[in-house]
């Protein structure tokens, strides 16, 4: 009897290994489900941490990088805690939605807007502006969404200011929001974490 077989294609796992954070990792994985079983947000996710690791293994590509699931990451650290074999989970999982956003794909878009708008606060004051950032976030919309946004919030916003949990603002950078001290030395941090990400290595 002769069976059909088909090779793996090992082109997206060296990929993977060579581009993703902590990608090496998925090598160590011996598929014991710990991760997934663990996760808060399993009940959300299609495929669990050992389950995109096996779609990387058996290189399929368009499933991994389109995946919602690799941009669900909550960063709690339970299935990091409890691998048996030391995988880095949350560094694979953030590594994979880095780098699917860098390829131009953006498996979960409203993810991916609010990720951008709370790094780029860190980035230009060195902190989260809890008023700055939702007011951002909301714009990413247009403005006539963004307005629409805002209303739906209101209520919220106005318990927050209230209770003192958020500082009153005009609008974006109305006033602006203050840096810390020694934001240039942090954004040289920064700068140089990102040159020394891997696949960016000179």
């Amino acid at each position: 009897m002769v069976m059909a077989t088909k090779a793996y294609d090992k082109s997206f796992r060296e990929e993977v290994y060579k581009n993703v954070d902590s990608g090496e990792d998925v090598k160590l994985c011996m598929q014991c489900g710990v991760c997934g079983i663990t996760c808060p947000l399993r009940d959300k996710m299609t495929h669990g941490p050992r389950q995109i690791w096996s779609l990387i293994r058996a290189g399929k590509r368009d499933e991994v990088m389109d995946s919602p699931d690799i941009m669900l990451c909550t960063s709690c650290y339970t299935c990091k805690v409890r691998c048996p074999r030391g995988v880095k989970v949350i560094d694979i999982m953030h590594g994979l939605a880095h780098y699917a956003l860098e390829q131009g794909i953006v498996p979960r878009a409203e993810t991916a807007k609010f990720g951008k708008v709370f790094w780029d606060s860190i980035y230009k004051t060195g902190r989260v502006d809890e008023t700055e950032v939702p007011m951002r976030y909301t714009l990413t919309a247009g403005p006539i969404h963004g307005l629409f946004n805002t209303l739906e919030m209101m209520d919220i916003g106005r318990a927050l200011l209230s209770h003192k949990r958020m500082k009153f603002k005009l609008g974006p950078g109305i006033p602006p929001s203050k840096k810390i001290k020694g934001i240039k030395g942090l954004k040289k941090m920064l700068d140089k974490a990102q040159a020394m990400s891997p696949g960016k290595e000179g």
